[in-house]
């Protein structure tokens, strides 16, 4: 009987933990019932932010082709004008040449006939060399601006660079948010054709323009808010310290 007392003093202290432990239970329950809707809404939102992201890689690449393709006609443009720059340093040259020669025979011609105005009107009206040098001073301005101009469109390459930078770690992010999807899905991972494409494009995403341009500084800041991650390794460092 002693013993049956025992194991019965026992069971009723197993109740009686039993009765402590159900509103644990029941928190954790309904601590998982509040959380299934939150991993849907997670689960929801990574599939969103997804799909988006093929769509986002897509128009920076538009955008960086369509001003290749506008700096490159802006080029021509330019390397239209040095030439005709240049054939007016030429003719300017010949002219300054074939003036000198018309001085020294008018000079002849003057000290053969002396006193003849019509020589002495011929004279007044012909070039002086500050004319021409102010021709030239001016085509050596516009060939300045010309070569600032040429100097200024590289910052179309280098803005090309730093999108094809955001455009590695958009492509990366990606990956790790479908990586993440496939995995709340419970679905085995699957490489990603459409990213290795964009992989083989080398750019330098550390370039960067000396002077003030605003599609520069849009550069620069869409570099600026990845927090200065750069590489495939600490993409994949950020990626891990967020599941821990």
């Amino acid at each position: 009987m002693e013993k049956l007392f025992e194991k019965l003093g026992d069971l009723k202290s197993f109740f009686i933990y039993g009765q402590k432990l159900i509103p644990t239970l029941q928190k954790i329950l309904n601590f998982m019932q509040d959380t299934v809707p939150l991993l849907e809404s997670v689960n929801k939102s990574i599939a969103e932010s997804t799909s988006k992201i093929p769509k986002a890689t897509n128009q920076l690449h538009s955008v960086s082709n369509a001003t290749e393709l506008a700096t490159t006609e802006i080029l021509d443009l330019v390397d239209g004008i040095s030439n005709e720059l240049n054939s007016i340093f030429s003719k300017t040259s010949e002219l300054k040449n074939r003036l000198q020669k018309q001085k020294e025979l008018a000079e002849k011609l003057k000290s053969k006939y002396q006193n003849d105005n019509e020589i002495d009107e011929f004279l007044s009206y012909s070039l002086f060399d500050d004319e021409l040098c102010f021709v030239d001073a001016s085509s050596n301005k516009i060939q300045e601006s010309i070569m600032n101009i040429t100097i200024a469109l590289q910052v179309q390459d280098i803005t090309a660079q730093q999108l094809a930078s955001v455009n590695h770690l958009i492509n990366s992010i990606q990956e790790k948010l479908s990586g993440l999807l496939l995995d709340l899905n419970g679905k085995e991972r699957e490489s990603d054709k459409s990213s290795s494409q964009h992989e083989s494009i080398t750019f330098n995403e550390n370039a960067r323009y000396v002077k003030d341009n605003q599609s520069q500084k849009l550069a620069d800041s869409l570099v600026a808010q990845t927090n200065g991650v750069k590489s495939q390794k600490e993409i994949d460092q950020l990626f891990s310290n967020k599941n821990e």
